[in-house]
């Protein structure tokens, strides 16, 4: 009943996500003038990668288990999928949620550059944007390269976690598509797969912190050069502040805060000496909201995007009410003579 309801919730967000991020892409290509092209591809870009990642979610169903000093990360998926493919496809989850958090600090930094170092622009337009675009895939392939390394299942992990697995879920463990990650052995020493924690601490961290930095930088540049701005600079640049801080907020949300436990907690539990049971792949649920979070974010703050919306809902009003006025409806009916022919369209 659980796992039905998770993969109603990932089927609304992947339906929203990929509705949203698409409508996002179609504006920003086809409609918005005022944006720099650099910027435009990566708003396209980063629309993409979060259609992607609902996909991969839909797919691989991934859930994630804390218990004590480990984490169960596995898929619930019921197809006749293999598991082999399930379990490369919740890597490549993984892999995916965190090309998603880097890269959104690629555009902070070319924000802050923008503001700040104008010169340096150079170095992200062209060709060189290319080398933005596939810097993300780096630490991505290294998170996804990580479970295969050092969280491959075997036998001290299964033996670990069955009871739990069993007792929770009541699945046996060697069934499910997983990796497991085990922090201490019986002795209490430190195993090689800790190094997958700390380096996606390490990551996750580091990428977030060059976030809040550029986004505080620029808060506080535009709010020390608003005296001498006109009230029409004022505006546009309370609106470049509130988009900062909604896209400061979202990943804060719903990809930096429900990683923090679900990494720390096997790190953590056995030092502190804390037992834990935490179903905590419901926070993937969280996670999930967050590209069509953005993309709306997105659209409601910058005024061009407001603007065409409008337009385009003004442009369509406008031509129902140019048909009503002239007596004809093109979908299911001609007139001809003052006689009237029904064409049935399918």
């Amino acid at each position: 009943m659980w796992f039905d309801l998770a993969i109603d919730i990932t089927k609304i967000t992947f339906c929203a996500s990929f509705l949203v991020n698409s409508f996002l892409i179609y504006l920003t290509l086809f409609h918005v003038k005022r944006v720099f092209i650099t910027y435009k591809w990566m708003i396209c870009y980063f629309a993409a990668i979060g259609i992607i990642m609902m996909g991969f979610k839909l797919i691989a169903k991934p859930f994630i288990h804390n218990y004590n000093g480990s984490m169960t990360y596995f898929s619930y998926s019921t197809s006749n999928l293999s598991q082999e493919f399930l379990q490369f496809s919740i890597a490549i989850w993984t892999g995916v949620y965190s090309m998603i958090i880097f890269f959104i600090a690629v555009q902070f930094v070319y924000r802050y550059i923008c503001l700040f170092h104008n010169e340096y622009t150079v170095y992200f337009d062209g060709k060189k944007s290319f080398y933005w675009v596939l810097y993300p895939f780096i630490p991505g392939t290294v998170y996804t390269l990580g479970c295969y390394l050092f969280c491959l299942p075997d036998n001290y992990g299964d033996d670990y976690v069955r009871n739990e697995i069993v007792n929770v879920y009541g699945s046996e463990i060697t069934q499910l598509p997983r990796f497991i990650f085990v922090a201490y052995d019986t002795q209490g020493s430190i195993r090689m797969s800790v190094l997958v924690a700390v380096l996606s601490l390490t990551l996750i961290s580091s990428h977030y912190a060059v976030i809040l930095f550029c986004g505080i930088k620029m808060h506080s540049s535009i709010k020390r050069k608003m005296q001498s701005f006109s009230a029409q600079q004022i505006k546009l640049h309370r609106q470049f502040f509130y988009a900062l801080v909604a896209q400061c907020l979202g990943p804060t949300l719903f990809l930096v805060i429900p990683a923090s436990p679900i990494i720390l907690c096997p790190l953590l539990a056995p030092v502190l000496g804390v037992e834990i049971r935490l179903q905590s792949g419901w926070l993937l649920c969280l996670m999930g909201v967050y590209p069509a979070f953005d993309s709306i974010a997105y659209m409601t703050i910058v005024t061009e995007y407001k603007e065409v919306i409008n337009n385009q809902i003004r442009r369509i009003l406008c031509n129902q009410k140019v048909n009503v006025a002239n007596g004809t409806v093109t979908s299911n009916s001609v007139i001809h003579n003052n006689s009237v022919s029904v064409a049935v369209t399918l």
